[in-house]
C-alpha cells in the first residue's frame, strides 16, 4: 500500500492529532522497551501517521511493519495523559492494509488458514473437538463452553481440565466441538473486521439453535471478542468468572490444598481490555494453602507478555516474556498462573529463553485434582 486514504481515518483523527509527543507511552510499550527504536513506540508510529496525512497520503514503507508489531496491549493508553487509544489507530490502519491485500506474511497466512479450516493454525476443522470424548449437543442447556482455537488444538490440557472439573461436580453444559468456529479475534487483529463478523454470524446462529444464555471461555481473546463484538443477548464470561460463581454458590468446593506461592499474570485481553482483575485472584485465593503474589506492575498497569507477536515475531515475543518470567522468580513465585492460553505458551517459551525453571499453568489446569467430586 503506497498511499493512505485519510477519509478512512476520520474516526481516529482526533487521537492522532491529540498526541503531544510527550513519550509517556514508551514506558508501557514492551516492544519499544525491548527494541528501543522510536518508530516502534506509539509516539513514533503516530508521528509517521501525521506525516503521511500531511503529505497527502504518501506512507512510509516501515509503517506497515511497525503497525503489525504493535501488541495492541493498550498499556500505552493507560500511560498517556490524553488517554489516546493507539490500538484503535493501529486497527484503523490495519484495515487499509487488509483492503489493499498488503499484509505481512504472518497475518496473510493466518487469514488463509481461517478461511480454509476456521482456525489460525490451519489444523483440520474436523479435529477441533478431538481432545474430548464424544458427547452429544443438548438443545435447551443454558450454558456453553466456548473452547477457542488455541485450546482446541494446542493447549488441550486446559480444555480437558475444565470438562473434567465440571463433569465431576455434575454441571450441565454444551461444547460445540467441530461445530465451533473461530471467534473472529485473529481477523479483527489483522484488520479483517468483515471476515471476523462472518464468523460471528455463524457462531451466533449455532448459539440461538441451542438456546444458549451464558457462554464461558477460557481463552482471553475469545472472551474479549464474545463480550465486546457479539450480541448482548448472550452473557459472556471468562472461565475464571464462571468458576468463581460456582465457588460462591457452593457448587464447586476444594477438598485438597495447594501449598504454593503463586503469582497471577494479568493478560491484556482479560485485564485492560475487559477489566476482569479480581475474579482470577479470588479463585486462586479460594484454594486452601495458596499464597498469592503480585507483579510490581499489575492490573491495568501490567506489562504484556508479548504473546500477540508469537506468529509473526516469535523471537521478540519470547524475549518480552522472559522479562516477565524473571520478575516472577525474583518475587519468589513457584507458579505463574495465567488466564490466557497464549500468555501461558509464551511465558513458557520465555522461561526457556531466560534459562529459568518455574511452573507456568493456566488457572483451570491447577484445579481438577483439588476439586471435591459430587457423590450423587
Amino acid at each position: 500500500m503506497k498511499t493512505l486514504d485519510s477519509s478512512k481515518m476520520q474516526e481516529v483523527i482526533n487521537d492522532i492529532y491529540s498526541c503531544a509527543s510527550c513519550g509517556y507511552c514508551r514506558f508501557g510499550c514492551p516492544v519499544f522497551q525491548r527494541v528501543g527504536f522510536e518508530r516502534l513506540a506509539p509516539r513514533g508510529r503516530i508521528l509517521a501517521l501525521k506525516r503521511a496525512l500531511e503529505s497527502r497520503g504518501e506512507i512510509p514503507e516501515t509503517l506497515r511493519e511497525s503497525i503489525y508489531m504493535c501488541l495492541q496491549c493498550q498499556n500505552c493508553q493507560v500511560q498517556c495523559p490524553m488517554s489516546i487509544d493507539f490500538p484503535k489507530i493501529a486497527l484503523a490502519l490495519a484495515e487499509q492494509y487488509n483492503e489493499a491485500n498488503d499484509l505481512p506474511e504472518g497475518p496473510a497466512m493466518l487469514k488463509e488458514r481461517i478461511a480454509k479450516e476456521s482456525n489460525p493454525f490451519g489444523e483440520p476443522r474436523g479435529e477441533r473437538g478431538a481432545w474430548m470424548p464424544k458427547r452429544e449437543l443438548v438443545p435447551g442447556l443454558e450454558h456453553l463452553y466456548f473452547v477457542g482455537c488455541g485450546t482446541s488444538y494446542s493447549a488441550t490440557r486446559i480444555a480437558r481440565s475444565i470438562v473434567k472439573m465440571l463433569d465431576d461436580i455434575g454441571f450441565q453444559y454444551n461444547v460445540l466441538g467441530a461445530e465451533e468456529n473461530c471467534c473472529g479475534a485473529p481477523l479483527f487483529r489483522v484488520g479483517d473486521s468483515a471476515g471476523a463478523r462472518k464468523l460471528i454470524e455463524k457462531n451466533v446462529q449455532k448459539f440461538k439453535e441451542l438456546g444458549v444464555k451464558t457462554i464461558f471461555a477460557n481463552c482471553a481473546g475469545c472472551f474479549k471478542t464474545l463480550k465486546h463484538a457479539y450480541p448482548d443477548t448472550f452473557e459472556a464470561l471468562h472461565v475464571t468468572q464462571f468458576l468463581m460463581r460456582l465457588v460462591e454458590s457452593g457448587q464447586l468446593k476444594f477438598s485438597k490444598d495447594l501449598k504454593k506461592r503463586i503469582i497471577y499474570f494479568d493478560g491484556c485481553d482479560i485485564g485492560r481490555h475487559s477489566e476482569v482483575y479480581e475474579e482470577p485472584r479470588e479463585l486462586l485465593k479460594s484454594i486452601p494453602g495458596v499464597e498469592l503474589l503480585e507483579y510490581e506492575y499489575n492490573r491495568d498497569q501490567a506489562m504484556c507478555c508479548g504473546g500477540p507477536l508469537l506468529a509473526s515475531y516469535p523471537d521478540l515475543a519470547q524475549d518480552i516474556a522472559a522479562d516477565r518470567v524473571r520478575e516472577a522468580v525474583e518475587k519468589g513465585a513457584e507458579i505463574i498462573a495465567t488466564a490466557c492460553p497464549t500468555c501461558m505458551v509464551n511465558l513458557k517459551r520465555g522461561a526457556q529463553a531466560a534459562d529459568v525453571k518455574i511452573r507456568i499453568e493456566d488457572i483451570p489446569m491447577l484445579l481438577p485434582t483439588l476439586v471435591e467430586k459430587n457423590k450423587k
